[in-house]
């Protein structure tokens, strides 16, 4: 299937994928997390170019900012209606864990070298507002196991926690005692880069933001699955911080 993908949740990127063949025909990926108008347009104008007609268009749907969301979201449904093709959503920090996974040939990327066992992913991005959006990822097949939320750095274990998962900052490798507890393996993401001191350092500074093209790939392996993409609705998971002016009412009758 030829997958055209959008991701606006950090810094933007398109992607025009080929999933039968495993073969990426374009893609392209900016270095400013906030211009995403100005890059949207033209970069699915150059990837559109490609020899290739997408069938499906796959959007990031966060969780991320208001305003860089809707960007590609919007974007996505204009691809769509204009080509007359299905429009899909797909939390974007699927993409991170799709890229781990294919990063190694055998995909035990969340290997924990204490006990050579399969750990979960914990993924964390910038929210603003001193605050993160963060996952868990299993590491074999890339699939949600938790979240996403959204908390400053500090609150992040406690809601883990939660969750039945032992986060250490400082990455001690101890065992939970609770069979019922998983301990988190790799770190990955831009949240690890801003919050260093507090969430601990990531464990590959380069998978930073999610990339389109590995969205696409996760969309793929989520219908490989039979589970279904959702419609393209962003996830934002707090209200925008622009507020509606409130309506006065005038004293003149």
């Amino acid at each position: 299937m030829i997958i055209l993908s959008i991701d606006t949740s950090q810094s933007a990127s398109v992607a025009l994928v080929d999933t039968d063949t495993d073969t990426v025909i374009a893609a392209e990926q900016a270095d400013d997390q906030r211009r995403h108008v100005e890059f949207i347009g033209p970069a699915l104008a150059r990837v559109l170019k490609a020899d290739a007609s997408p069938e499906l268009v796959v959007v990031g749907i966060g969780p991320g900012p208001f305003t860089g969301l809707r960007v590609g979201i919007a974007a996505g449904i204009a691809v769509g209606q204009a080509r007359g093709i299905p429009v899909r959503g797909l939390m974007s920090q699927a993409a991170i864990a799709e890229e781990l996974v294919r990063s190694t040939s055998d995909g035990a990327t969340g290997t924990d070298s204490a006990t050579g066992t399969e750990r979960p992913v914990l993924i964390a991005s910038d929210a603003r507002r001193k605050e993160v959006y963060f996952s868990v990822y299993d590491s074999v097949d890339a699939s949600l196991s938790a979240g996403p939320f959204v908390a400053r750095p500090a609150e992040v274990a406690a809601v883990l926690a939660e969750h039945n998962y032992v986060f250490d900052p400082a990455g001690a490798a101890h065992e939970p005692t609770d069979a019922a507890v998983d301990r988190i393996g790799q770190r990955l993401g831009r949240g690890f880069l801003l919050y260093p001191e507090t969430l601990g350092a990531p464990s590959l500074e380069d998978l930073t933001d999610p990339r389109a093209e590995f969205l696409a790939f996760a969309a793929a392996r989520e219908l490989s699955a039979g589970r279904e993409l959702s419609e393209p609705i962003p996830e934002y998971l707090r209200d925008p911080d622009a507020k509606p002016t409130p309506v006065r009412e005038s004293s003149l009758r």
